[in-house]
């Protein structure tokens, strides 16, 4: 059961979402998207996955709530995390405790480009999906959320970090491995404690787990799924909200602003026509005045539909995919959390070349179909020549050519 009034919207291990009703104790029902559910009886909030949303933890010293703001900020920055056309992500932190002098904190920030498929006109709000699970605590989570494995360390139950590594089916080795990552990472923030164990979430190959317990070197669980949090209150979080949703509700905003203004004017119209009425005597005056102020706005109008055309005209010629800006926010927002490196990027109208390095093979080949199935970036022909193995390291080139 969770705290929340609201209806949960979280993604499967398929292509299909999950619908949590409030105070339920399993999902109600399946979607194919979020914008297919509209029952708009209770706020919906859309759990996203990994792909959609990254989830970073941070440990910083404690402050007042506006000056951690500004070190989040700062932090995400630093982490090359930016929204679209170089503006600030949209991103929500969340205060998930303290350790001694430290403040421990974890950022749901948007992926960009969002995917327009996820964008919900009526949601109230958005979260990273396992945001709004319960967590085994101590334990490292390793989920599906429709097709890619998420690893997910926690603070007390709460999400504290997330990101994707592998898609499945994968073998103990890769499991293993990410977990072993992983968990160095979190060892050198000591205010987040020892990780005990392992929680494989969903359906797992009874061999695979057996060979994940004899080399994951802890002991590692398997649960059918995760509940939403049992005190779970999303009536104190701050709007995460795609750019998308935020400028159709700002245009709403501004239309009903004029639409308000629009029928002061007409009762002011129809007051003045009532004191024609009245007064007979000046009803021709008033007609005279309304005529010449029609007049005074025809050229404008007619100037500015003139504007509008043109611009309309010029539209095909204005395709932001092309930007080359855009095309390196989108490759940058591939790049898995670990495993890979870009050393080198350039970027042409036509043409996208990169090299850089990998912890493997597999990371290189994965990174190189990442960029295939990305719904800008396969309008490119993507190539890789065979990569150089030295010292453990992998060396790649990418060459992307436009086929659009």
């Amino acid at each position: 059961m969770t705290s929340t009034a609201s209806t949960l919207l979280i993604p499967g291990e398929d292509a299909s979402w999950r619908v949590w009703k409030p105070r339920a104790s399993a999902p109600s029902e399946a979607v194919g998207t979020p914008a297919d559910y509209g029952d708009k009886s209770k706020p919906i909030i859309v759990g996203l996955p990994a792909t959609a949303c990254r989830s970073v933890g941070l440990v910083l010293p404690q402050a007042d709530h506006n000056v951690l703001g500004e070190m989040v900020e700062a932090q995400l920055e630093r982490r090359g995390i930016k929204g679209a056309n170089g503006e600030p992500p949209v991103y929500r932190w969340h205060m998930l405790g303290h350790a001694g002098p430290n403040a421990i904190v974890s950022v749901d920030a948007l992926a960009e480009p969002f995917q327009e498929e996820l964008a919900v006109a009526h949601a109230s709000n958005y979260a990273a999906s396992l945001r709004l699970a319960q967590l085994p605590a101590g334990q490292l989570v390793i989920t599906e959320e429709q097709g890619d494995l998420v690893i997910a360390a926690n603070h007390q139950g709460k999400l504290y970090h997330s990101h994707v590594f592998a898609q499945r089916p994968a073998d103990a080795g890769v499991l293993a491995q990410e977990i072993l990552l992983t968990r160095l990472g979190l060892e050198t923030q000591p205010a987040l404690g020892g990780v005990t164990g392992v929680t494989l979430v969903g359906s797992w190959d009874a061999d695979v787990v057996a060979d994940l317990r004899r080399v994951a070197g802890m002991p590692v669980q398997v649960v059918d799924s995760l509940s939403p949090g049992v005190n779970l209150d999303t009536r104190t979080w701050t709007e995460l909200l795609p750019r998308s949703i935020t400028s159709a509700r700002a245009a709403v905003k501004t239309r009903n602003r004029y639409i308000r203004t629009g029928l002061l004017i007409a009762f002011a119209y129809a007051a003045a026509f009532v004191g024609a009425f009245v007064y007979l005597s000046g009803r021709e005056k008033i007609a005279t005045e309304l005529s010449a102020a029609v007049e005074k706005i025809s050229e404008p109008a007619a100037a500015v539909k003139r504007t509008s055309e043109r611009w309309k005209a010029l539209s095909p010629a204005l395709d932001p995919r092309r930007y080359p800006m855009v095309i390196m926010s989108q490759i940058t927002a591939l790049m898995p959390p670990s495993g890979i490196a870009v050393r080198n990027l350039r970027v042409k109208l036509e043409e996208v070349e990169m090299k850089g390095d990998a912890r493997d093979l597999t990371a290189a080949n994965q990174f190189l179909e990442d960029l295939k199935k990305h719904k800008e970036l396969s309008r490119f022909n993507w190539t890789m020549p065979q990569p150089s193995v030295r010292d453990k390291t992998v060396t790649w080139r990418i060459q992307g050519k436009q086929t659009l």
